[in-house]
């Protein structure tokens, strides 16, 4: 009887132990969980059954690391807010596999994503072939963004600047240079790259977000 009194305490304890390590680490859907979080999640549900089946043992044993790895998820997601490039090594880039209603065949064999998948998320979206598709976006957390031709508003998925970082990537995609974006950039009266927090290129010309400051706030603006 006692064996089943500690158990049921274990239970109880590790069902309040997992909602505070989780409300710790931040607030995430199930299906924005990138592969750290993954792992992190499933070793902890790994000690903490480990710790309600050996009876004989104090669950006190399996906190430790718990809070530990509680504790490295937040300095790493820490790390993935201020880095881009950490991001890039932990979580992955996005990927386009549709531009324009072409398909790019090799990044799909890259990716592992077959054509099956593809039509079948491209009918979910009430689509009925790929040249409807403006951009079809590969998340890294697997899922499939797309953005219909008619609905469409930018000419590239991806920003061009992230929090102050040009997106090379998304430049060599436009066949645009640096000089190309901050020339672009002048005009809207934003004289560095590192001052602006968001820029997508529209089809009526840049959106910007200006980075928050303590004397000003964050601005909109479009070039047609």
């Amino acid at each position: 009887m006692a064996t089943y009194i500690t158990l049921m305490g274990k239970c109880f304890v590790v069902y309040f132990v997992i909602i505070f390590a989780l409300r710790l680490m931040g607030k995430r859907e199930v299906g924005e969980l990138s592969v750290f979080d993954i792992v992190i999640y499933l070793v902890m549900s790994e000690l903490l059954a480990l710790s309600i089946t050996e009876t004989d043992k104090s669950i006190l044993r399996s906190m430790v690391p718990i809070f530990t790895l509680s504790l490295l998820q937040i300095v790493l997601s820490w790390c993935l807010l201020k880095s881009k490039k950490t991001r890039e090594i932990f979580e992955g880039k996005p990927v386009i596999i549709i531009h324009n209603g072409h398909i790019n065949q090799a990044v799909m064999k890259k990716e592992r994503y077959n054509i099956d998948d593809l039509m079948m998320q491209i009918r979910n979206r009430d689509i009925c072939s790929p040249d409807e598709v403006a951009f079809a976006v590969l998340e890294t957390n697997g899922q499939l963004s797309i953005l219909k031709k008619e609905q469409c508003k930018v000419r590239h998925p991806e920003p061009l600047i992230s929090d102050g970082i040009i997106n090379q990537s998304v430049l060599d995609d436009l066949h645009q240079d640096v000089a190309w974006l901050l020339a672009a950039l002048h005009k809207e009266g934003v004289e560095r790259s590192e001052d602006v927090f968001l820029c997508m290129l529209q089809k009526n010309g840049l959106f910007v977000i200006k980075k928050e400051t303590r004397t000003r706030n964050a601005f909109f603006s479009h070039h047609a």
